[in-house]
């Protein structure tokens, strides 16, 4: 018997915090999002889409960046669906991910299941967690609702197995995506079906890839059925490499400095790899596509698909002390995964084209698989893959997955079932906006995931006036693209929106759009109707990013003073010290509230600072405080680097050196940071 039930998972589990009012006119990038291109190894054809199809950040979405580390336990909304052999759990509420997959034949746990809650600073919209199965859609750099909360129906296929459906609206690339779990009572697979629809009738990009988090250990070794990789060592270039024995040159490597000879490297054996790194397998066209990572005993996860999900990846933190470092900060020690990912495209540097109202669809299937210990273990590579390939046949044959698909398709597309979580409203929203143009790909969408963020939106579209708040309220809500800078423009125009708010909105999506110049005149226009931080802070960071320091700096100052939102500061802050003007930063931040005071990232730019003016002995108790950088970001080393120049402040005043380059070098080669500060990623 199958069976699928609403229930709760607890576990500690850090506070999300409030959403970061500030719209994100930086463009946060990803590091897959500008890789440079080894176009000895990799040809233009396989070249063809890498880079292409980029947007200009996360916008519309706000950023989550207001997570802490203090954990208490909080029960989450779970879907458990369950057979006599396997029992996975769904968390809703976060990105619908495949929060544990356990195999009641063995009682092992096939999955990384993370023992914590704990956001870090690796995604565009900033929060991220690992552990599980996580679902990304539409852009490079993690799902915008990978902590975020999902649409649940539930429902049955014909012969009565469970169905949970997962779904919402992507807002970025207009895309409408659900995610079919299903465990037919007699399978030792859990199988997930993914269907996407394009919402509109304008071509898009899509893009996806499924996260699998594995347990890293000694003995486990990953599997694919490929004896050529694309590599990437965050640093250097994107190459195609021979798997899964490796020769590397000492000196080639991205903090090799000392370093000579040559290093051999099996790369399957993960605790071999010394830093983070990338390995997107090359399966031969027509080859079944899957990926296994299996144990000493031949036992593990193997998750396989049909053909159009060609993409796999292998993700590694390595073993330097900044890769050991990452992993206890997102879970705790003892707790070391592996990625394991399958994709639409051949590597994650890569956007797909989508034409107007397209649609894709494809079956996964995850489960245990077990083969002899030796031959996966063994010098034999295509002996080794070729091993889990035939287990894998025999328990889940190719063909059982292509039918699980044309099954799902013809008795679940058009359908829907009953709600059993909300998510948000926007696709509603967007509905109302577009009228006939919108494709909800036959989803129920209730009106009573509409919020206070969509309703301002509505009344736009419905009363043409686009309500104002008090200049001080922060912004909940952004909208981007044609449609939204001509119906506000309109409303503009006509006198129902022409305030501060309606100005300042429309900039915004100016900005998005690369309309620099006539953003800033909207900002411009916003501050005449009435001062707001918010203006403000745009008007800065146009300033900033014309290269007028001078005038972001003054923007920047007064929108603190005016609201010392944690965010603004940080940004006035940043200018300060990079004005030269770190006394002013100083002064700044010694007048803020306590509670603001107390943000890591604040005492990192205050530490910075204090540098710069050479208050050596108050930025060196700060450093030794165990600081904390809840945010700290993926391939980010400001730590480590003012640990560094702080040394290099210390010994040259001791020995009357001249802090340069060639001293913070020799520091760097002759002293350890201390764990608490090292996140590099080399």
């Amino acid at each position: 018997m199958s069976t699928l039930t609403f229930t709760s998972y607890e576990m500690p589990s850090a506070s999300l915090g409030k959403l970061n009012p500030l719209p994100d006119l930086r463009k946060v990038a990803d590091q897959h999002a500008y890789i440079p291109i080894d176009k000895n190894t990799i040809t233009e054809e396989e070249s063809r889409y890498m880079g292409w199809g980029r947007v200009n950040g996360i916008l519309p979405y706000l950023l989550q960046d207001g997570y802490d580390r203090k954990k208490k336990p909080r029960a989450w909304k779970a879907a458990v669906l369950e057979n006599d052999y396997l029992k996975a759990t769904f968390l809703p509420e976060l990105g619908g991910r495949l929060w544990s997959l356990i195999d009641k034949t063995t009682k092992r746990e096939l999955l990384h299941r993370n023992p914590v809650f704990q956001p870090c600073n690796l995604a565009l919209r900033n929060a991220w967690i690992s552990g599980g199965v996580e679902w990304n859609i539409g852009i490079i750099g993690h799902s915008p609702f990978t902590v975020d909360k999902m649409f649940s129906e539930s429902l049955e296929l014909e012969d009565g197995t469970p169905v949970l459906r997962l779904f919402q609206y992507e807002r970025v690339r207009r895309l409408v995506f659900k995610i079919e779990a299903m465990l037919p009572k007699n399978s030792q697979y859990l199988f997930i079906r993914v269907k996407i629809d394009n919402a509109t009738d304008a071509d898009t990009a899509v893009y996806w890839w499924s996260n699998i988090a594995v347990d890293e250990r000694e003995d486990v070794r990953v599997l694919v059925p490929s004896d050529k990789s694309y590599r990437w060592g965050y640093g250097g270039n994107l190459s195609k490499v021979n798997i899964p024995y490796m020769t590397v040159e000492a000196n080639k490597l991205r903090g090799g400095a000392g370093r000579t000879g040559t290093l051999n490297w099996d790369m399957s054996y993960t605790t071999q790899l010394p830093q983070a790194m990338d390995f997107f397998f090359d399966i031969p066209k027509g080859d079944r596509p899957w990926i296994s990572a299996v144990g000493a005993d031949g036992y593990g996860l193997v998750q396989t698909s049909t053909d159009n999900l060609q993409g796999r990846k292998l993700f590694v933190w390595g073993m330097s002390p900044g890769g050991r470092n990452w992993q206890a900060f997102l879970s705790k020690p003892g707790y070391a995964y592996i990625e394991l990912q399958a994709g639409l495209a051949r590597t994650q540097l890569e956007h797909l084209p989508m034409k107007g109202n397209d649609s894709i669809s494809w079956m996964e299937a995850y489960g245990p698989v077990k083969t002899d210990a030796k031959i996966v273990h063994g010098k034999d590579w295509d002996a080794a893959y070729n091993a889990i390939h035939v287990a894998l046949e025999e328990n889940c044959p190719r063909d059982l997955v292509k039918n699980m698909h044309l099954k799902a398709k013809a008795e679940l597309d058009g359908r829907q079932g009953k709600i059993e979580d909300l998510g948000d409203g926007w696709a509603i929203v967007e509905n109302k906006l577009l009228k006939d143009r919108f494709n909800d790909g036959n989803l129920n969408f209730p009106v009573e995931s509409i919020g206070d963020a969509e309703k301002p939106w509505i009344q736009l579209i419905e009363d043409g006036a686009l309500p104002c708040p008090n200049v001080l309220d922060e912004p909940n809500s952004y909208q981007i693209g044609d449609e939204w800078e001509t119906i506000l423009k309109e409303s503009i125009d006509n006198g129902a929106s022409k305030h501060w708010y309606g100005y300042y909105q429309y900039g915004v999506i100016l900005a998005y759009a690369g309309k620099m110049q006539e953003a800033e005149e909207a900002f411009d226009m916003s501050l005449k109707c009435e001062v707001s931080p918010w203006a403000l802070r745009n008007k800065a960071l146009l300033r900033s990013m014309a290269e007028d320091e001078n005038g972001a700096i003054e923007s920047w100052v007064k929108a603190a003073n005016m609201l010392p939102e944690r965010n603004i500061v940080k940004e006035a802050i940043e200018s300060l010290n990079k004005a030269g003007m770190s006394q002013e930063a100083v002064d700044l931040y010694e007048r803020l509230p306590q509670e603001v005071k107390e943000w890591g990232r604040l005492k990192v730019l205050l530490i910075e600072a204090l540098l710069n003016i050479e208050d050596i002995a108050r930025a060196e108790s700060m450093l030794d405080e165990d600081i904390e950088l809840t945010d700290v970001r993926e391939g980010e080393v400001k730590l480590t680097d003012l640990w560094f120049k702080m040394m290099a402040m210390k010994t040259a005043k001791e020995t009357g050196d001249i802090v340069d380059d060639a001293l913070i070098d020799r520091i760097k080669r002759e002293h350890t940071p201390p764990l608490h500060l090292d996140f590099r990623m080399h």
